[in-house]
């Protein structure tokens, strides 16, 4: 479970490089690698759907009054492209120990450069939330727009499967990668 933790945690967090304007705040969208950012491009259509990856526990937990508590544990990623070259991702992380559920779950939707040429693609966030929920400890709730400073640049690249059944991707800190399924929601 840690070595799978690890590995999407690598994979939503690689960065690229990001450029401080004159009044000290980073833009991330400065310095795209494949062309300019500012732009938004069609996507091919073999990456256009969404795509998850997720795993979930079979332990169940409820609680004293036999309302549902939750899984154990569960982790998913989750990504929308869209054909007018604009993305969505969804990240959910949750687990209930002792009867304490802590879940966090994070959304960041921007823009998506493409080149197919090296099956690789650049996301390029515009907007973000961050949202925790600590059962045992609710003064430590948080529901918050994402800083500017967190609206990294992420270059991944991308191999889709035949029949559009999932889509495998990778970076340089995880290149075994992860494979995402085709879904409908």
């Amino acid at each position: 479970m840690k070595k799978l933790f690890m590995a999407l945690s690598a994979l939503v967090m690689l960065s690229a490089a990001c450029k401080k304007d004159e009044a000290g705040k980073v833009n991330p969208q400065e310095n795209s690698p494949i062309g300019s950012p500012s732009t938004t491009s069609k996507i091919p259509a073999e990456l256009v759907g969404k795509w998850s990856y997720g795993s979930f526990s079979p332990t169940n937990f409820w609680n004293y009054d036999g309302t549902y508590a939750g899984n154990a544990y569960e982790q998913a990623l989750a990504f929308e492209f869209h054909a007018d070259g604009t993305y969505e991702e969804y990240v959910i992380n949750s687990t209930t120990s002792y009867n304490c559920r802590t879940e966090a779950y994070t959304y960041f939707k921007g823009k998506i450069q493409v080149d197919e040429t090296n099956q690789s693609f650049v996301i390029i966030p515009t907007s973000g939330k961050y949202r925790g929920f600590y059962a045992c400890a609710p003064k430590s709730n948080v529901n918050r727009e994402a800083k500017p400073n967190e609206l990294i640049q992420e270059r991944m690249n991308y191999l889709v499967e035949p029949g559009k059944a999932a889509i495998k991707l990778s970076d340089a800190e995880n290149p075994q990668g992860v494979r995402l399924k085709a879904v409908t929601w």
